[in-house]
């Protein structure tokens, strides 16, 4: 299925597994310094980077996250999950949400927390989460990065960029593979009981947006471009796919997901 082999591309895990044995294999590590959880609109990835830290898989954990395009989503999926009605979502920004989730419901100290709540984009993450760690001279040796698969491939690149005098080891791990199958419908996804999954349409503006982005050309955000990552390598089996679908996509928009069952 070719909308599979872009979200592959797209869900970028650098280990296979979230365990010491992982790291040690890839890495030799047995711990990273921090785990960094990126504003999203899915709370089960935070739920994801609670239990690796509480797993013992890093020393410290850190949200970042402001107000950005996924916020209004985000506010959406805990006040329609029954088990995040304790959770006060007024005014709040992504990491504050999150960081709800990590205390009331991951049971987390909150003290523990390093938050960030100023970023709004994959780019200002980096730099604003950076900002942070330097300004309490916390700056990791290794991180483990959480963001929504459709954006952890580009989140890395951005972290790769604003983070490269730091040296530091920047590990990414897709909370979750959003392989979709075939339906009645067109598609439906394989990973359905994770609660908040994007709807149809904006799953595939998601997806259909990354690759344009990732390009490293006079358009894209790499360095021959806007500047905002470093280089991605794209396949060719991925620029395939996301041609072919998006010569169906850009005539028939309406009529994409049934195309997506191919």
């Amino acid at each position: 299925m070719w909308l599979n082999h872009i979200i592959t591309f797209l869900s970028k895990r650098d280990i296979n597994e979230l365990s010491d044995r992982a790291l040690v294999d890839k890495f030799g590590i047995t711990q990273v310094d921090m785990i960094i959880i990126l504003g999203n609109s899915i709370p089960y990835i935070a739920e994801v980077g609670a239990k690796a830290y509480k797993s013992n898989l890093a020393k410290d954990i850190m949200i970042v996250g402001g107000i950005g395009h996924s916020t209004k989503y985000l506010i959406e999926n805990v006040l329609q999950d029954d088990k995040y009605k304790d959770i006060d979502v007024h005014d709040k920004s992504e990491s504050d949400i999150l960081k709800q989730i990590l205390t009331l419901r991951e049971n987390i100290e909150p003290d523990k927390i390093i938050i960030e709540s100023k970023s709004t984009n994959c780019g200002s993450n980096a730099c604003e989460a950076l900002k942070i760690l330097k300004e309490k001279r916390k700056i990791p040796k290794s991180i483990i990065l959480f963001q929504d698969p459709t954006m952890q491939l580009r989140s890395h690149s951005s972290f790769l960029k604003r983070w490269n005098e730091e040296k530091t080891l920047i590990i990414s791990y897709s909370p979750f593979l959003p392989k979709v199958k075939k339906s009645e419908s067109g598609y439906e996804y394989i990973n359905d009981k994770i609660s908040g999954l994007w709807s149809k349409s904006r799953f595939i503006d998601l997806i259909m947006g990354e690759i344009p982005r990732l390009r490293d050309d006079k358009n894209g955000y790499g360095p021959k471009g806007k500047g905002f990552i470093s280089h991605v390598d794209i396949p060719e089996e991925v620029l395939s796919s996301y041609q072919r679908l998006l010569s169906y996509y850009m005539i028939i928009p309406q009529k994409a997901c049934n195309y997506f069952q191919t």
